[in-house]
């Protein structure tokens, strides 16, 4: 889809390649539901976002959105806390992640306060590519297991942008992970918590040795650099076309675009604020009660 068909203030339909050939789909509604990504950049192809950043990509505002594309965050998850094992470890029977726990820092107790951090166990075992290949190589599949360690509720905030007006044109996506001083020191301790289950007594029989970060204690400067390496995606980008009742936010509570007619959105794009564990749930409750409220 290239770009949203606009007629004074309402959406009327889609700009589309099928089978290889241009073409305008119309529609009296148009859901988008191209997620986080991909529907800030059909819109801001289409002229809708910040005339500053429409104007550099050479696209002429159509309607001013300024918060189309911002907001983006995500989940991260070290990648990891991996340990060689004394024994052989079995095939999954889980998709990897055999085990999982979200604990709060205020005690780090799963029933005390809001979850904070997230560790589990990955028989996979699962190494950021950010380490180097003999690194990586010393984790053998059935013989090793990593402990995954994130944070569930980031507040580092991203953004993204078209660099131009056609569809092949690169996007420019600036997640800014890490960003903030509280993201930073919730890794850190998830990295603690994840070690100190590692080397915990109920898995001596299974543990032989630490392989990353490698056994010794870390300062709050090794530990950065080692989570910078360490730390994945999560693949649950959200938050790009924030709904909300202020002015600014780009979806309206009832997922409206706002400041154009014809057209919802209906993904995760539209969450304010990421939930503490996967969003696929969420993106299920939204699309569930656009359908329920929706007429037919």
């Amino acid at each position: 889809m290239h770009r949203l068909v606009i007629d004074h203030g309402r959406v009327t339909g889609a700009q589309v390649t099928r089978d290889g050939h241009d073409e305008v789909i119309e529609a009296d509604e148009v859901i988008l539901a191209g997620g986080s990504i991909g529907d800030p950049l059909l819109l801001m192809r289409s002229g809708v976002g910040d005339p500053d950043v429409l104007a550099a990509a050479g696209v002429d505002t159509a309607i001013e959105s300024r918060g189309v594309g911002s907001n983006l965050h995500d989940h991260l998850l070290g990648a990891g806390n991996v340990y060689r094992s004394r024994r052989a470890v079995p095939p999954t029977r889980l998709q990897l992640s055999e085990s999982m726990t979200y604990l709060s820092l205020a005690g780090l107790s799963q029933t005390e306060g809001a979850a904070d951090i997230v560790v589990g166990c990955v028989v996979g075992p699962s190494i950021s590519d950010a380490f180097p290949p003999s690194e990586r190589a010393r984790a053998v599949p059935g013989e090793a297991y990593t402990l995954l360690f994130g944070v569930t509720n980031p507040s580092s905030r991203g953004s993204l942008r078209i660099s131009g007006p056609d569809i092949d044109d690169a996007p420019v996506i600036d997640p800014r992970y890490l960003d903030t001083a509280h993201d930073r020191a919730a890794f850190r301790a998830a990295l603690a918590h994840a070690r100190l289950v590692g080397a915990s007594a109920e898995l001596d029989g299974w543990r032989d040795e630490e392989l990353l970060p490698g056994g010794d204690a870390m300062s709050d400067t090794e530990a950065d650099a080692f989570i910078a390496r360490a730390a994945i995606t999560h693949h649950h980008p959200v938050g790009t076309l924030r709904m909300g009742s202020e002015d600014h936010a780009p979806v309206t509570p009832d997922l409206r675009l706002r400041g154009l007619e014809g057209v919802h959105v209906v993904d995760a794009s539209v969450i304010p604020s990421i939930t503490a564990g996967p969003v696929h749930a969420a993106v299920l409750a939204i699309a569930e009660s656009f359908a329920d409220t929706y007429p037919a």
